[in-house]
């Protein structure tokens, strides 16, 4: 009997919330009043800004701010500060360095023979006997005088087997024992897509290149997913700090996506996150990709989906010469292609573009030739073709060479180009990248100045892991200044500088209008999302060699703090 008054008092109550007004049912959401601010809109600078929820309520000047509601605002002062819209990432991989995919024995980029075989040598020694040791990154052009061979890792590490990443993640070097592991010896054919380094009695040397390193790294067991939760926990934190608030991961696999969704579930991912389904890995199938992609629904969360996928069309254009040129190389090694490799076929990657296209799939290609960025352009024009120009908006990324005439296209394709305004010096990286394509075509090397001089939607992508940081205040310097972080007397592709406008709206703005939101985020305005940083200093203010030591002091996300340094 009780039982039954608990069910009709309770059928009581609901019917009576049911039948109040809206606004009885649902108290609004307190606002918050931001004051005394430096904040940056589209119609110029501005003083004071009303939050609401998720929303940007109101945008004005002190003056204007007298005359607001006052009752049940909190009020913030910002005491001067500068506010900018938050910052997007839009080719990183927080969740292939969460996994550990590239190992977890770390060398520095700029590590020469010496420190790289000494570093090698600890790991191996803290390793149990026969496990195995991987990691990275090494740079061919600093390891002169040093054999890149198997028999140079062998004298460090006799027994365990090594597998070590270069510095663009598309190269593997290994010892003896690694490559038995994987069953590689004279008689190994090249995989397709894949180069085994061989010397000149047709012996493996110990260099494998784009597909030919999967042969290896499938080998490596996986870690726990439990652990990959954690260290991308700790990734977007560091993201969150740096002042970004929403990105793309550029590669991921089915169990990525089940971390995503699970740490969405546990409120840890706040950030607006796009995951692009690995399609292939340099130029590999994967297997999994057509159920994972019929099945990407299921990991949608708020701010989290894969409704993307992932394409390579070619390797780096170093010293390997597996990206895909126009014209031959200049330099590399003996086995190098004298034009690079392109990762799939044209008329196939032309009719699957047209279906992905047609589910309302965006594609990020990985193109960094410009015979790559053509071919993935194509690719895209066969979609419009076949679908008319309705369709998501797709992104080559990486575009390090592009031909002239093709950079028209992308107004026209209504796609994004991506560009990595991080990879500057001094990035070892750029020595193999000039010498192995050279002069005149390193002159235009990332060009982003004729990318907005065309009308394209210009976005940046850090490719971390493969840069030391992600730090997009770097990439913001740099893409101004074409210089070191902090200037210098070296340059690289100075004809390509950009504005500083330019710049934070490659960071922002045109970021959100590639991931399909421009109308909620990506700048500071009336009923847009509250997705906003609070900084240490005034970018436009202070010389433009200081701005990769701009320090977020708030990273906001839809109305909440998503981050909050320290006072010192």
């Amino acid at each position: 009997m009780n039982i039954m008054r608990r069910m009709l008092a309770t059928a009581a109550i609901a019917a009576l919330v049911h039948a109040l007004p809206a606004a009885a049912r649902a108290a609004p959401a307190p606002a918050v009043r931001f004051i005394n601010g430096h904040i940056y809109t589209p119609q110029g600078w501005r003083s004071a800004m009303d939050v609401r929820g998720q929303r940007i309520v109101r945008i004005g000047t002190a003056g204007q701010a007298k005359a607001w509601p006052r009752a049940g605002v909190k009020i913030v002062d910002l005491k001067g500060r500068t506010v900018l819209p938050g910052l997007y990432d839009m080719h990183v991989h927080p969740v292939l360095q969460a996994k550990g995919d590239e190992g977890r024995c770390r060398v520095p980029q700029d590590a020469g023979p010496q420190r790289l075989l000494e570093l090698v040598a600890a790991c191996v020694k803290a390793a149990k006997p026969g496990e195995w040791v991987s990691g990275g990154q090494w740079q061919a052009s600093l390891m002169i005088g040093t054999p890149i061979t198997a028999a140079t890792l062998d004298a460090v590490s006799p027994d365990n087997p090594v597998m070590l990443f270069d510095v663009s993640g598309h190269s593997v070097w290994a010892n003896s024992r690694a490559l038995a592991a994987a069953g590689i010896g004279p008689g190994t054919p090249n995989p397709e897509g894949g180069i085994i380094e061989r010397d000149a009695a047709g012996n493996p040397t110990g260099i494998l290149r784009e597909t030919a390193g999967r042969l290896l790294t499938v080998k490596v067991p996986p870690q726990p997913q439990a652990e990959t939760e954690r260290q991308l926990s700790a990734h977007l934190a560091m993201l969150a700090g740096f002042g970004v608030v929403g990105y793309v991961e550029a590669m991921a696999y089915r169990d990525d996506l089940e971390v995503y969704a699970a740490l969405a579930d546990k409120g840890v991912l706040k950030q607006r996150v796009q995951a692009c389904i690995a399609y292939s890995e340099s130029g590999r199938p994967n297997p999994a990709f057509d159920q994972t992609l019929a099945d990407r629904a299921k990991f949608a969360r708020a701010t989290f989906n894969a409704n993307c996928i992932k394409v390579f069309a070619d390797g780096v254009p170093t010293e390997s010469h597996t990206g895909a040129m126009l014209a031959d190389y200049q330099a590399g090694q003996p086995n190098a292609p004298a034009r690079g490799l392109l990762l799939f076929d044209p008329a196939v990657m032309a009719k699957n573009l047209a279906a992905w296209d047609k589910l309302g799939v965006t594609v990020l290609f990985h193109a960094a030739g410009d015979r790559a960025v053509r071919a993935s352009l194509d690719a895209i024009e066969a979609a419009r073709k076949a679908n008319g120009m309705g369709g998501p908006q797709h992104q080559v990324g990486h575009s390090t060479f592009v031909d002239p005439a093709d950079l028209p296209r992308f107004k026209a394709l209504n796609a994004a180009v991506e560009f990595s305004p991080y990879l500057w010096d001094p990035q070892p990286i750029n020595d193999d990248i000039t010498t192995a394509v050279g002069s005149p075509r390193i002159d235009r090397v990332w060009p982003i100045k004729e990318g907005f001089a065309s009308g394209a939607l210009v976005v940046a992508g850090s490719d971390w892991a493969v840069v030391p940081s992600p730090n997009p205040w770097i990439g913001i310097e740099t893409a101004v200044t074409r210089r070191n972080p902090g200037g210098g007397t070296r340059s690289y592709g100075l004809t390509e500088a950009i504005t500083l406008p330019q710049a934070i709206t490659m960071f922002t703005i045109n970021a959100a209008k590639r991931m399909g939101m421009a109308d909620k985020a990506g700048s500071l305005e009336a009923g847009k999302y509250a997705d906003f940083l609070v900084l240490d200093r005034d970018p436009f203010a202070i010389p433009v060699t200081q701005i990769h030591s701009t320090t977020v002091l708030e990273t906001w996300v839809g109305g909440q703090q998503i981050f909050a340094r320290a006072k010192e």
